[in-house]
């Protein structure tokens, strides 16, 4: 099973000697991309952003999945949510507070990137078009078998370490969507 973890976008002036020496690995390995999804806060209009609510589904209809599946996948993701806080913890920074709103988001994204692996949605805008007023980091990954495995990939690539780790994002939530056996990540960030 191919494994595969995702970043692209603006990137934070701050953090651009951070994104830089990622590749691509062997066949059946973890690919990453050389940039990270950001949309650094003073570039954002608040007077004009859009929240596209309409296409945020409700609930267990993201996933088709029944409760009990739904159950375990949320379970997995706030898993991996707290492992991303112990990361960040032992780097001497705050917890990441699970957001509701964000979660709705995270699960359009985990639901688009079976379709298309990227953080061009597949009606070709931005990742973050789902609800620009909230959506302004992302990590992406699918291939991965459980909180610790996409946790740990994240970690290990400078890129999606830089959006767990960036002081200014207070807010995540994290979607799962399973597609036959293969589980895809959405990991989201806001300020």
């Amino acid at each position: 099973m191919k494994k595969k973890v995702l970043v692209c976008g603006l990137l934070l002036s701050m953090l651009a000697s951070v994104f830089t020496g990622c590749g691509k690995s062997a066949e059946g390995q973890a690919a990453i991309s050389e940039d990270a999804a950001v949309r650094a806060y003073d570039t954002i209009d608040f007077d004009t952003v859009t929240i596209m609510e309409d296409e945020v589904p409700l609930g267990s209809s993201v996933n088709n999945a029944n409760a009990e599946e739904q159950a375990a996948l949320q379970n997995m993701a706030r898993a991996a949510l707290d492992l991303v806080n112990q990361q960040r913890a032992a780097a001497g920074l705050g917890a990441l507070v699970w957001d509701s709103d964000l979660e709705l988001a995270a699960a359009v994204r985990a639901g688009e990137i079976v379709q298309v692996f990227s953080h061009t949605r597949p009606n070709g805008t931005d990742w973050w078009t789902v609800n620009e007023a909230i959506m302004h980091g992302e990590n992406l990954a699918y291939g991965y078998n459980s909180a610790q495995e996409v946790v740990t990939a994240w970690m290990n690539s400078p890129t999606h370490a830089a959006n767990i780790l960036y002081p200014s994002f207070t807010k995540c939530a994290i979607a799962i969507y399973k597609n036959g056996s293969t589980y895809y990540f959405a990991q989201e960030f806001r300020y």
